[in-house]
């Protein structure tokens, strides 16, 4: 029977060392998550930047052709 509580113990230890890899893992993701999610963000801004300076810039072409005729 002293195995079997000393095997116990050697399952319980596999499983706590699994988890604490489990957990470390999961907090990595989380960081991963967020840095993405910043990322886009900013790819987001920049692109709706660029269509309102494009945006901007067609207007005034589209005036000046105007107003030159």
């Amino acid at each position: 029977k002293m195995s079997e509580g000393s095997d116990l113990q050697v399952c319980l230890a596999k499983i706590t060392t699994k988890l604490e890899r489990i957990h470390e893992d999961v907090a990595t993701n989380s960081k991963d998550i967020n840095s993405l999610k910043q990322e886009m963000s900013f790819g987001k801004g920049a692109i709706k930047s660029v269509v309102w300076i494009g945006s901007v810039i067609a207007v005034l072409v589209g005036l000046v052709k105007l107003f030159e005729l």
